[in-house]
This record gives C-alpha cells, structure tokens and sequence, in this order.
C-alpha cells in the first residue's frame, strides 16, 4: 500500500479540525450529512454555548444541551445558576436528565462583569436603587432577558414550542421565585425555586425586597403567579445557620435561621395570601430527604416535577 503524503495528510486533518467548528454563516456550504448533526444556525446536537447580547450590550454565555432526538416540540429548560455565577457546571449536572427527557437545556450565565451585585442577578436588576425605589425600564430586568433569550432560540433554531420550565438552586431560586412573582405573564410552564437563601414575601405587608409593598404590584397579577405551577424545592439538610452566603439581615431572619425554615415560611405566607385573595392556588412544597444545600442532588429530584 503507498503512504499518503505528508502534505496531503496536513491538509486533511486541518480540514477535520475547522470542520469541528462550524459557523452559522457556514451552514450553506456543508453537506447533507453534516447538517443532520444541527438543530438549525445557534445549535448543534450535544453540549454546546452560545453568546446572546442583552440590553446595554451586556454579554450573556448561554450553556446548552440539545439533545440527540430534537424537533419542533422538544420542550425547554432553563437552569439558573448560584452566587458562583457557574452556569456551565449547572448545565453539566442537568445533562443525562435532559437526553432521558429529550429536552433542550438553556443555562444563561449572568456574569459578575455585567451583573455585578445580588440587585442586578438575585433580585432581577428591576430597580438601580432599591433604597429609593428608582425601578429600571423593564428591558434591563434580568427577568426579561430569559423571555428574550427564549425568543432568540426559536427564532435561531428548530425549536418552536410555545412555553418553558425554568430551575434555579440557591442564587438562580431566588431569581426564580421573583421572575414568577413580578413576570407572571411569563411564557413558564413549571418553576422551580430549589434552597433560596431568601425570598420575597407574596404580601404587601413588608416592604421590597423583603415583601411587596412599594412595588405596585397588583393583587391581579399576584394571583396570576399564583395560578402558576411553582415548586419550592427543599434540602432537609440545608439547615446551616452559619452558611457563608446566608443573609443575615433582621429581615431575613424573621424568615428562619436557615433556608429550610425560610423557604417553609415562604410557602406558608403564599398559602396564605392566596387564601386571603380567594385565588386558585398551584405552589407546591416539597422537601428533599437527606441532603442539604447540593445542586446536583436537587436536580436529580427536580426532573419529576417537569412532567415531561
């Protein structure tokens, strides 16, 4: 048999190697058979990222799983990161659910760069003082940004579903809690809010962030979050009351010592608001046995909530 030569062999793998890489503006030129491996001009199957620019041109990475079975109607899931702002190693935990569930996982990283303080990721980045109430337009919530980048995917991709789950743990749940609560007309299908260190309260009886008084939000659109499915998800081991990023403000306290305490406190007060309203009510309590504030063992008891 004769050798190839060394120059064509270069050529050859150099080709192999770019091919790996393939960009949108790429797509017209590719074969049938390397088509078959992307789910339209942002996604290929497997694990991938994303850049998608905001309002203020403030850069989100966007972690992904698509999964190997993909269509018009796979179902989406956006997962929220903590206080590390580690959206990649949320996205890996959530990657052999997401194949079993044939779901496409979305796992927007809000980086310290652009969202420096828990105001602008935690707390939705809705007002630039919280002090004095100065509320932002509603383009540069945070909240906004996961309907907009849902927009973007099924404009870019063969995803055209019409709604969305999204889980948050620690950090991401109480971004998760609040998109709920101040974005009811969210497109979400299930949230799920797992070991908040904090919330705020479904009453108008204490003042934002620690309740909802001063925030015009009205009984009309609390209901309307009500009526949402909303799973508050809780390590019964995440009992720590010396956590390093456990907020410790009078405020929070009168929640509970520890995020077990407060996120029971937070769903007996939604109870009771929604009581009080007369509202149809779709929140959920559940307590996870054994583990405490660990990301990857709540996901793993998350999946059976998504109904998918």
């Amino acid at each position: 048999m004769k050798s190839i030569p060394k120059a064509i062999l270069s050529i050859s793998i150099i080709f192999f190697i770019s091919a790996q890489n393939i960009q949108p503006a790429q797509m017209s030129t590719l074969s049938s058979a390397a088509k078959s491996n992307i789910t339209g001009e942002l996604l290929r199957k497997g694990a991938g990222n994303f850049n998608y620019t905001a309002s203020h041109n403030k850069q989100i990475p966007v972690w992904y799983y698509a999964p190997v079975e993909i269509n018009l109607n796979t179902p989406v899931l956006f997962v929220m990161h903590g206080v590390e702002r580690n959206a990649q190693k949320y996205r890996d935990h959530w990657i052999k659910n997401a194949e079993k569930l044939k779901l496409l996982l979305l796992a927007p990283e809000f980086s310290q760069k652009f969202f420096p303080e828990s105001n602008q990721y935690n707390l939705g980045n809705m007002y630039s003082s919280i002090k004095h109430m100065n509320q932002n337009h509603r383009s540069e919530w945070s909240f906004s940004i996961i309907e907009d980048i849902f927009d973007y995917v099924r404009a870019h991709s063969v995803i055209r579903t019409d709604s969305y789950s999204i889980y948050g743990h620690s950090a991401g749940a109480q971004f998760v809690h609040r998109m709920l609560l101040f974005v009811p007309e969210a497109r979400i299908k299930t949230a799920i809010a797992a070991n908040a260190g904090w919330y705020t309260m479904p009453s108008f009886d204490e003042s934002f962030p620690y309740g909802l008084k001063g925030t015009g939000l009205t009984n009309d659109q609390v209901e309307k979050a009500f009526k949402k499915k909303l799973i508050i998800l809780l390590g019964e081991k995440d009992t720590d009351e010396k956590s390093e990023n456990l907020r410790q403000t009078p405020e929070s306290i009168a929640q509970g010592r520890n995020r077990f305490e407060r996120g029971k406190a937070f769903f007996r007060i939604a109870k009771q608001s929604a009581s009080a309203f007369k509202s149809q009510f779709n929140w959920e309590l559940n307590i996870v046995p054994g583990v405490g504030h660990n990301n990857s063992e709540m996901a793993r008891e998350a999946v059976y909530y998504l109904n998918y």
